[in-house]
C-alpha cells in the first residue's frame, strides 16, 4: 500500500502599510509507488553472450509484464511570500519557490489497465532500464521546478470624477496580472538505438539507455533561447559505454540531469462595468473585459530533443513553443 508522509513548517509577520510576509517549508514523502515493468523478462548481457539473438531470462515465455509497489519519491519546498491586502485600490502576492523533487519514474499514472503511460512521450520514460536496478535511475522527478517566481496583482482606478461621463469613461477600471518565471523542466539524454547500432547498452532487449557523462559534465547553464534552437550540445558530445565482455550495463550519465528551456509570460485583465440611467424604462449594465495572454509574446520553447538517435537532425534541439500572445474580448449587457 502507498505510503504518504508530509510536514510543513511556516512563519508569518505583519508589517506596515497592510503587507504581510510569510516564509514557508514543506515536505512530501511517498513510499510502495506503483511501478510497471514493461518486461521483467530479460537480464543485461543477453544478447551480448547471445550474438544478438533475444534469449531472455525465460526462453519459454515472451514479454512479461510485471506491477510492484518500489518506487519512492520525495520533494522539499521552501517558499517566502510578500502579500498586501487590499487598500487604496490595491492588492497584491509575490511568491519566490525553491523546490527539488526526486524520484525513479514519475509516470507511473495507472496500474489497473496494464500499463502506465506511453512509454517514451517527449523524453518522459517509464522504462524500467536496468532490471533489479530501479534506484539507479533515481533522479529529478519530470516535474521537477527548481526555481519559481510568481506575481499576481489587483488594481482599481480611483473615481473622484464629478461628472457622469468623467467617471464612466475614467473611473473604476479593473487592471488584474499575473506573471510567472521559472527555470526549466528537466532533461534527460537518452538513445532508443538498438544493440549493435549504437545503443541498449546493457544488451538487454529495451532500446532506452543512457550514455556516459560528457565532458563538460551533467549540468548546462545560461543557454540562450538561440541556443536551444541551434542545439544545446552534440550527440558526439557524449561518449557510449563499453562493450567489452562482462561491463555491459548502462552509462554513467543519470536520468533528468540537464534543463529545459524556461518559462517566462505575463498575463493581463483590464475591465470596466458601465451603467445607463435608462434602457427601455429598466437600468442597463454593461461588462467590458479584455484578457491579454502572454501579452509580451515571450516565446517559451519547450520539447527538446534529447533522443542521441536523432543525431543530425533534432538532437539537443527545442522542437516546439507554447503559444504566443493570445486577446478575448468579452462584453456583457445586463437589464
Amino acid at each position: 500500500m502507498t505510503q504518504v508522509l508530509a510536514w510543513s513548517f511556516s512563519v508569518q509577520q505583519q508589517l506596515p502599510k497592510s503587507l504581510i510576509l510569510e516564509v514557508n517549508y514543506s515536505a512530501t514523502g511517498a513510499h510502495h509507488l506503483p511501478i510497471f515493468n514493461n518486461d521483467v523478462n530479460r537480464y543485461s548481457g543477453d544478447l551480448a553472450m547471445h550474438s544478438g539473438a533475444f534469449t531472455r531470462s525465460n526462453p519459454n515465455f515472451g514479454t512479461i509484464q510485471y506491477a510492484s509497489s518500489d518506487g519512492n519519491s520525495i520533494g522539499h519546498y521552501g517558499s517566502a511570500v510578500l502579500t498586501r491586502r487590499f487598500a487604496s485600490g490595491l492588492s497584491f502576492r509575490g511568491i519566490y519557490t525553491y523546490g527539488k523533487a526526486l524520484d525513479e519514474i514519475s509516470t507511473a499514472l495507472s496500474l489497473d489497465q496494464g500499463q502506465s503511460t506511453s512509454n517514451l512521450a517527449n523524453g518522459r520514460s517509464s522504462y524500467v532500464l536496468t532490471n533489479g536496478d530501479l534506484g539507479a535511475q533515481r533522479g529529478r522527478s519530470d516535474y521537477d521546478v527548481r526555481h519559481q517566481f510568481a506575481l499576481d496583482f489587483n488594481y482599481v482606478t480611483p473615481n473622484p470624477y464629478h461628472s457622469l461621463a468623467a467617471r464612466q469613461i475614467l473611473g473604476g477600471w479593473m487592471i488584474s496580472g499575473l506573471w510567472i518565471m521559472q527555470t526549466g523542466m528537466p532533461l534527460w539524454v537518452y538513445t532508443t538505438n538498438s544493440y549493435g547500432n549504437g545503443g541498449d547498452f546493457n544488451a538487454d532487449g529495451i532500446n532506452f539507455d543512457s550514455p556516459n557523462v560528457p565532458s563538460f559534465g551533467s549540468h548546462l547553464g545560461g543557454q540562450s533561447k538561440q541556443q536551444f534552437l541551434n542545439g544545446i550540445f552534440k550527440a558526439s558530445d557524449f561518449p557510449l559505454p563499453s562493450f567489452a565482455t562482462g561491463t555491459w550495463g548502462e552509462g554513467t550519465l543519470g536520468r533528468n540531469t540537464y534543463d529545459s528551456p524556461g518559462y517566462n509570460s505575463f498575463n493581463l485583465t483590464v475591465g470596466k462595468a458601465f451603467t445607463t440611467p435608462w434602457f427601455s424604462g429598466e437600468r442597463l449594465k454593461l461588462e467590458a473585459r479584455g484578457e491579454f495572454f502572454n501579452l509580451f509574446n515571450r516565446s517559451n520553447l519547450i520539447n527538446v530533443d534529447g533522443n542521441l538517435a536523432d543525431a543530425g537532425s533534432n538532437f539537443g534541439k527545442a522542437t516546439g513553443q507554447l503559444p504566443g500572445r493570445t486577446l478575448q474580448l468579452h462584453f456583457r449587457a445586463t437589464f
